[in-house]
């Protein structure tokens, strides 16, 4: 569990260090603090407009440290010869795995928490009204993403050794985990048995995305239960440990 949680550590202090975080952070928090521009174009409905903003903006920032963040965790390190080097001393593979993508994850949630802060400053210097539980809601929905989508990055780096080929599959997965019904609706309308099978197929094995939109329902919040929220956090868990689980299998059978 020590060497866990060492692997863990200096895999978010590396983080820290490369001048990419905070240039994304800093681009982040001007994209943030931007949305004073389109408030004051919408009048009465500002506040929302800034918390529409903010929230994508963290969410499509923390996206890019994810995906770039798991390329670093593997590919790069095997296209950099290091992973042999900590691979050579007494580590489990699994163990380095693990700490690695906890690493990362740990960066994430400061990358989110800081954003998320400077969002709920902005709303506070302009006046409006904060209720701080649905934006809460909205922005741990917007970490199980990034954990989910982290662990599915992890999984196809392993197939991979190259740095595009591991954020393009990545990435085109993000995007179509958020059409999930719209492939569901477009398999009950194919008559061909096997266009049939095939997009069912995909259905069930995206992962749904939409799930975690919880950005785009703060003025319905009451439509979430306890138990709906409950339940989106065991698929986000369940679906993220089964893909490590994968990952921890191909990459100690993996020659690095």
């Amino acid at each position: 569990m020590r060497k866990l949680w060492v692997v863990a550590y200096y895999t978010a202090v590396e983080s820290i260090r490369n001048k990419v975080f905070y240039i994304t952070l800093l681009f982040a928090l001007v994209v943030i603090s931007s949305s004073i521009i389109f408030s004051q174009i919408s009048g009465e409905v500002a506040g929302r407009v800034i918390v529409d903003v903010g929230l994508g903006a963290i969410e499509l920032f923390a996206l890019l440290i994810a995906i770039f963040g798991v390329v670093r965790l593997i590919v790069q390190e095997i296209e950099n010869r290091t992973i042999s080097v900590v691979l050579s001393k007494p580590i489990k593979r699994s163990t380095y795995l693990l700490g690695k993508y906890i690493g990362i994850s740990g960066i994430i949630f400061l990358n989110i928490l800081i954003m998320f802060s400077g969002l709920v400053i902005l709303l506070f210097i302009k006046g409006e009204e904060i209720i701080l539980s649905p934006l809460i809601l909205a922005v741990s929905f917007i970490f199980l993403k990034m954990l989910l989508i982290m662990a599915i990055g992890l999984f196809f780096s392993l197939f991979s050794t190259s740095s595009i080929s591991t954020i393009a599959v990545t990435f085109m997965i993000w995007v179509l985990g958020h059409f999930s019904n719209e492939i569901k609706f477009l398999s009950e309308g194919m008559t061909m048995f096997l266009s049939k099978f095939l997009m069912r197929g995909l259905y069930y094995i995206l992962p749904n995305f939409q799930y975690f939109n919880f950005k785009d329902f703060l003025e319905c919040s009451f439509l979430f239960s306890g138990t709906n929220i409950f339940l989106v956090i065991i698929y986000a868990v369940t679906y993220s440990v089964i893909l490590i689980c994968f990952s921890i299998f191909l990459f100690s059978r993996r020659e690095v």
